[in-house]
């Protein structure tokens, strides 16, 4: 490798370690943020007041909209251990993908470590895709159950949201699994050399 094609590989690697640490810490701030917000929301639906989310603000699942003072307390308490949920599985999508920036910015490219990661962030997408579809007729039932037989409803859609990230995780699941085999076939041909 000449002097020329070793300064410039390792600009490329500079650019790698660079970004990844900005990245690592981006998502860093971005998943304190939805924990932060997640808490709030969680105890502003559980216990609406005027200091998190006041009993006149409405919530709505699929097309079901309702204030919140209005819903009794068991509906409110199931409503947002969906809504925990929906965060944490959030939150774990996030932390594997930060595992990988982390592990970019150290250079680990094809280590174990990483492939896990990036598989991992591909599965929690998914699992967030199929929670998000699911707690749409869950949170409509949820969120009128207290109305008389004929008035509750159950409420079923699909958007844009699920199908997104239905086709991310696929996609980081699908390149975790490249990941692996070019890791393997890289080190079958360390080996024969």
């Amino acid at each position: 490798m000449t002097e020329m094609e070793w300064s410039e590989r390792e600009k490329r690697l500079t650019r790698i370690r660079r970004v990844s640490a900005f990245m690592k810490w981006m998502v860093s701030g971005i998943l304190l943020l939805i924990l932060i917000f997640g808490l709030i929301v969680i105890v502003g639906i559980s216990l609406p007041n005027e200091l998190m989310i006041a009993p006149d603000e409405t919530i709505d699942f699929a097309d079901i909209e309702r204030p919140l003072g209005e819903i009794p307390q068991i509906q409110r308490f199931g409503l947002s251990i969906l809504s925990g949920i929906a965060f944490v599985l959030l939150i774990l999508a996030g932390w594997n993908i930060r595992q990988v920036f982390k592990r970019f910015q150290s250079m680990e490219f094809f280590s174990p470590q990483t492939l896990a990661s990036v598989i991992s962030f591909g599965v929690w997408l998914i699992a967030f895709a199929t929670f998000d579809l699911i707690s749409d007729p869950v949170g409509s039932v949820l969120l009128t159950y207290d109305f008389p037989p004929g008035e509750r409803s159950i409420d079923v859609t699909l958007d844009g949201g699920e199908l997104f990230f239905f086709v991310l995780g696929a996609l980081m699941l699908l390149f975790g699994w490249i990941l692996r085999e070019a890791a393997l076939i890289a080190d079958e041909n360390r080996q024969f050399i």
